[in-house]
């Protein structure tokens, strides 16, 4: 009995061998670029607190202030396409960081300037971070410069504890100071927010500029404010706040791999009133009130690293 011979279709062995050429053409290598950096944190938190009952005035707020923490900083970008990539960075103190706090009260409605005021120079700020998870579509994809837009979710936390501190009472009629080891007050800010944005870099020769523009109007704020001494805690929650960011750098290409780079990132969360719980635990009492709190926040993160590409 004979076999008949298989051939294969003409079009379809042509296909088959085309197909490693294709796949050859149509590669795109891993395109990773990754850097750490170190670098410092200032900036000031302020809380506020309102009476609504009095027509929303404000009658306490407390202003933290803090220079030059250290941090380190870490960001993977991976540019799966040419017009697509996806990031992630962040950064972390590297540990506590003395700052400064100011307590102001308006306990008279009919006086315009504070009654009260405490400062504290025993203040410290105990820890900070922030991670932020992004995508970005390149508009533009030049070998020498780019511009796109982009997308993201950014998280950020401040924890902050003041201890004795001077104060000034009923308008200066009671002064005196607190013992500067006893813990006064602790605070925490928090922020959680998605973005949009612009970011581009142009290159000439070796060296590269860098730049890029947040904005949210989506903010979801929440403080923590614990007065040890009167054995009060409040908790105060802000949604929908406007927030900034400008990022830019310059960076200088080592090699075609490595570069070293000089970042410098401004952001600010603004303003806005929202809504306050207050929880006295030793006579477990609770009180709410709606646009009684507000929430402000505004740090610069200036840094120096070292960014690798595959």
């Amino acid at each position: 009995m004979m076999m008949k011979k298989t051939l294969l279709h003409p079009a379809i062995l042509s296909a088959l061998l085309a197909l490693p050429a294709l796949a050859e053409s149509t590669f795109i290598p891993l395109n990773v670029t990754t850097g750490l950096a170190l670098g410092t944190l200032s900036g000031e938190a302020k809380e506020r607190v309102y009476d609504p009952e009095e027509g929303g005035r404000k009658i306490s707020q407390l202003n933290w202030k803090y220079q030059n923490a250290a941090v380190i900083k870490g960001h993977i970008d991976w540019h799966i396409m040419p017009y697509l990539s996806l990031g992630a960075s962040g950064w972390n103190t590297l540990a506590g960081r003395g700052a400064y706090m100011h307590d102001y009260d308006w306990e008279d409605a009919s006086q315009k300037s504070w009654t009260d005021h405490s400062w504290h120079p025993n203040t410290r700020l105990n820890n900070a971070y922030q991670f932020d998870l992004n995508a970005t579509g390149w508009i533009f994809n030049q070998p020498d410069w780019r511009l796109g837009v982009m997308a993201g979710y950014q998280q950020s936390h401040y924890s902050f504890t003041a201890r004795g501190g001077n104060y000034s009472y009923d308008n200066g009629s009671d002064v005196g100071e607190e013992d500067p080891r006893v813990k006064g007050i602790s605070y925490q800010q928090n922020f959680k927010m998605p973005y949009i944005g612009l970011t581009g870099s142009y290159t000439y020769s070796n060296i590269e500029l860098a730049g890029a523009f947040k904005y949210s109007g989506w903010v979801r704020s929440a403080d923590t404010d614990h007065h040890h001494l009167t054995s009060t805690l409040f908790n105060g929650k802000i949604r929908n706040q406007n927030y900034y960011g400008l990022e830019g750098s310059i960076g200088y290409w080592v090699t075609p791999q490595a570069k070293i780079a000089l970042n410098t990132a401004w952001t600010r969360v603004a303003n806005k009133k929202g809504s306050i719980k207050a929880h006295n635990y030793d006579e477990d009492t609770l009180a709410r009130a709606n646009n009684a709190s507000g929430i402000e926040h505004y740090n610069l993160v200036t840094s120096v690293g070292l960014s690798y590409r595959f």
